[in-house]
């Protein structure tokens, strides 16, 4: 692993959640930082808090992701700024959920654009940069449901699917570099108090697998340094995905239907 020095980790999704979590962890171990976020979601603040927390280089960005050039504009304020990259993090995304037909095109854009659509221009503007550094990581935020098709849930499954076979392909294209590749499939993260409303509803088996943003995102970042392919933070989760992967299809289906029905 690398040493911070004068590199910078890009977090996307900054402002709150994992993102927060990942900015403060990263800062908490010495790195600088680029934030992203949408405007008025307290990323100034933030961004002073962990210069005085971690005696670090943060900078900031405000933008929507959902705006095409966006990922553009990150990559010119960092060439701008003389800011060398050797860590992105494409945790920007959303969770839509509901019935088939039931959606707004509002709704399936902002799920195919930021889960699917961003992290892909983030990673083919970045990799050149990546490229030319010693050691380089990207990690990518999937979900456990992304392993599986979700009803109710279809769309976000579907683009988490997206996630993990794209980060394990451009895994394998950039064998041989010094660019890593991770993809995290974490199952339910506690961020705030709508979340955890959220996983009450999907029962018990939900609640004993909830993980700490905090403690979700040290476990994917130490991972992450290691190299690793595939990251699954709690080891309950990564039982689940073993016995997940021995159910019948149809069987799996129909359990999943039961928990996701009418709780987004």
């Amino acid at each position: 692993m690398s040493g911070p020095g004068s590199y910078y980790a890009i977090v996307t999704g900054a402002s709150a959640g994992l993102g927060k979590a990942f900015a403060g962890e990263l800062a908490r171990r010495g790195h600088n930082l680029l934030l992203v976020s949408l405007p008025e979601t307290g990323l100034p603040d933030l961004s002073e808090l962990l210069r005085g927390q971690g005696n670090v280089s943060v900078h900031y960005i405000e933008t929507d992701l959902m705006r095409k050039e966006a990922p553009i504009e990150i990559a010119g304020y960092a060439r701008e700024h003389g800011l060398e990259v050797n860590i992105l993090i494409n945790n920007a995304g959303i969770g839509h959920g509901g019935e088939i037909g039931e959606y707004s095109d509002a709704a399936i854009e902002e799920s195919v654009f930021l889960n699917m659509r961003c992290a892909t221009l983030m990673t083919n503007l970045f990799i050149n940069e990546l490229k030319r550094r010693e050691r380089a990581y990207i990690l990518n935020l999937g979900s456990f449901g992304g392993f599986m098709p979700l009803p109710y849930k279809s769309i976000y499954s579907a683009t988490k699917s997206y996630i993990f076979n794209f980060s394990l392909a451009v895994r394998e294209e950039l064998r041989g570099t010094g660019v890593s590749v991770s993809v995290a499939m974490p199952g339910p993260v506690l961020t705030n108090h709508r979340v955890m409303e959220r996983i009450n509803r999907q029962g018990f088996i939900a609640r004993s697998n909830v993980i700490e943003a905090e403690k979700a995102a040290a476990y994917m970042l130490d991972r992450m340094f290691r190299g690793r392919a595939l990251i699954i933070p709690r080891w309950t989760m990564r039982i689940a995905y073993s016995i997940g992967t021995l159910l019948p299809y149809r069987l799996l289906m129909v359990l999943l239907g039961k928990i996701f029905r009418g709780i987004n």
